[in-house]
């Protein structure tokens, strides 16, 4: 087998890919990856060691590309194709269905490349929501991917809704495939039973609007106005670049209820603080995974997570509850149920399957088909 192209746009900004590269390294297979970047800061981050890998990123999309995806498709091909010889590759690996999936298309028009694409959140929720002039390329890049990876049920469900998509739906449906991504080895090594007691909730994450935190926070304070959980507590990590006037008003406030963490990134902190919650939640409006759900349900944190999205479908129903993420009552009432439910834990999960040696055990054999 030659190499492997990733094609990445985001391989700079999230682990997730780096995690799955290393792995597959170790394997012992030859990879390039190829990692158009918009910010020259990005430009070595997530970089690894490895002996089968090479890293290429390239500072070639501009700011403007975000309103012209074909004319970015097209330099950004061309700026690709100086960098990499296609003769050198049996395979492209693209992380996203449009960015990286268009890219793999070319690819496999010029030079016959076949090619397998992932589907993310964005393809789904922005994209093919808000960007008809992508719809055909879809369509096109799906018909001729050899395998279609999905990283939960739910974008899966809505990707085959969407109208345009539909048509085709019985043409590509047994080349789909359901992969979750993995989490950092050191939960796993680190699984806890132990039982939870009291009614802290932890959240772990960007107050973005996607993610949801402020709804979360009118739950927990809905939920305190109940005497048995008057004394509810939220423990929020995380904050950034997007923490909210609104956020920042309601722990001002409520300083009783809501306490504050800057992000972690060593996983041993990120315990204690699981250790000490009785709960996680996170109810986004659209999430394609979530990493920092199974980090904490290896602490026996049952997770309130979102209907349709993340998690969703890849959880037996002990492990947690889906919400509907626009509703303070629904998410209040899904935090009421977890908190009086002595049972909920990580007792029935299948953890080896979220460890990255496995995940890459699986793509390995995909590649080689």
């Amino acid at each position: 087998m030659k190499k492997i192209l990733h094609i990445s746009n985001d391989f700079c900004l999230t682990k997730v890919h780096s995690m799955l590269y290393q792995e597959l390294d170790r394997m012992g297979v030859g990879q390039t990856v190829f990692n158009p970047v918009r910010d020259a800061a990005h430009v070595g981050r997530n970089q690894f060691e490895g002996q089968h890998t090479s890293i290429i990123y390239a500072h070639v999309v501009r700011p403007w590309h975000k309103y012209a995806y074909h004319l970015k498709r097209r330099h950004v091909f061309n700026e690709m194709l100086k960098r990499i010889n296609p003769s050198e590759y049996s395979l492209t690996h693209a992380t996203t269905l449009l960015t990286d999936g268009g890219l793999a298309y070319q690819l496999y028009k010029q030079f016959g490349i076949p090619y397998i694409v992932a589907v993310r959140n964005t393809d789904v929720n922005e994209f093919l929501k808000f960007m008809p002039h992508t719809w055909m390329d879809a369509r096109k890049i799906l018909l001729h991917a050899k395998k279609i990876v999905f990283i939960n049920k739910g974008l899966r469900d809505d990707l085959v809704r969407h109208p345009v998509i539909r048509g085709i739906a019985s043409e590509i449906e047994d080349r789909f495939m359901l992969m979750p991504n993995g989490i950092n080895d050191y939960y796993l090594d680190h699984i806890s039973h132990g039982p939870r007691t009291g009614h802290g909730i932890v959240y772990v994450g960007r107050f973005s609007t996607r993610k949801n935190v402020v709804r979360l926070a009118k739950a927990v304070l809905k939920l305190r106005e109940q005497q048995q959980f008057s004394d509810c507590t939220l423990t929020l990590v995380g904050g950034g670049r997007a923490y909210t006037d609104e956020m920042e008003r309601l722990i001002a406030n409520h300083p009783e209820v809501f306490t504050f963490v800057e992000p972690i990134a060593k996983p041993s902190k990120m315990c204690e603080v699981f250790s000490n919650a009785r709960l996680f939640a996170m109810p986004s409006l659209h999430e394609t995974f979530g990493l920092v759900y199974i980090e904490a349900l290896t602490q026996n944190l049952p997770v309130l997570y979102t209907k349709g999205q993340g998690v969703d479908g890849l959880l037996p129903p002990s492990a947690g509850i889906a919400v509907n993420p626009y509703s303070i009552d629904d998410i209040a009432n899904g935090l009421e149920t977890l908190l009086t439910n002595e049972k909920a834990g990580n007792q029935e999960v299948d953890f080896e399957q979220f460890r990255w040696s496995r995940i890459a055990e699986k793509y390995k054999v995909i590649y080689e088909h």
